[in-house]
């Protein structure tokens, strides 16, 4: 798989997908005599351009293969979707922002959060909720918030709760959709998780981890190994272009890059396995 594309190449798969026609420089025709009339020099011309035609004998138009047409889709594909539309921050725009002391009590809980301090956290996140500025405009992040410092203390029950209270004032909120796909996943609920992600792909084409998250529900959970290659192609590509946009890509994200690419491989090898055995009856 081509991990790495370059302009040129780039551009030769645009003129493909949209045209739907291979376009390659011919060599330059051979240089044509000088002496005799116009009419005869012309009439050279289109014999040599015919004779180039026919012979066979000039460098073919370079055709790329099946797989290699097949990542220059995917990768526009994926450029595309890094320019959709991201709804949740659309909605986001329009909700009242936090005032500064209700950001000092964010700041605080996921500082509480970060150092395993669940009750210190819930009890900076109720202050912000108890505010009664807050309640008249409420901020979705907040919920999301506060379904995770449950969610870290085992309460799923009160985490779920959190989660749908953002997404009913947020319905495009992916953050806490992709919340929920994953504890539903965890409590067997499959079918429910998988909506959940897709869902959250509506709210955001281009939030690369939803595709590592349903992607993960299709291959571990619920089997579907076709889905599952389609939904890490698709993730991995959207690393590609983050990796290739910045000089110095972080580390993690360099990590989940080849992840991403072990595990495209690993599908591809059970699916011809899979293959293998359907033929084998």
């Amino acid at each position: 798989m081509l991990k790495t594309l370059n302009n040129k190449r780039l551009l030769q798969s645009l003129l493909v997908l949209s045209f739907g026609v291979m376009m390659s420089a011919c060599s330059s025709l051979p240089s044509l005599p000088t002496f005799g009339s116009d009419e005869q020099s012309a009439t050279e011309a289109e014999q040599k351009t015919e004779e180039v035609l026919n012979d066979g004998t000039e460098p073919a138009a370079q055709v790329m293969s099946e797989e290699e047409l097949a990542e220059q889709a995917l990768m526009l594909e994926a450029q595309g979707l890094m320019a959709s539309i991201n709804a949740y921050q659309v909605e986001n725009q329009s909700q009242k922002k936090l005032n500064a002391s209700q950001l000092q009590n964010v700041q605080n809980a996921m500082n509480a959060l970060a150092a395993g301090n669940t009750d210190g956290a819930l009890s900076e996140v109720q202050r912000v909720l108890d505010d009664p500025d807050f309640f008249a405009a409420p901020h979705t992040s907040v919920w999301v918030l506060r379904g995770d410092i449950h969610q870290r203390a085992t309460n799923i029950e009160q985490a779920i709760k959190d989660y749908e209270v953002a997404i009913a004032l947020s319905p495009n909120n992916y953050q806490a959709l992709n919340r929920l796909g994953k504890l539903h996943r965890d409590m067997g609920n499959f079918e429910q998780a998988k909506e959940y992600y897709n869902q959250a792909l509506k709210a955001w084409p281009g939030n690369a981890s939803t595709y590592r998250n349903r992607g993960i529900l299709n291959d571990l959970y619920i089997g579907d190994k076709a889905s599952a290659l389609s939904d890490y192609r698709l993730y991995k590509a959207l690393l590609d272009i983050q990796v290739q946009s910045t000089d110095t890509p972080a580390k993690a994200l360099l990590k989940e890059q080849r992840l991403a690419g072990q595990w495209i491989t690993d599908i591809k090898r059970q699916l011809k396995a899979i293959a293998r055995e359907q033929a084998n009856g």
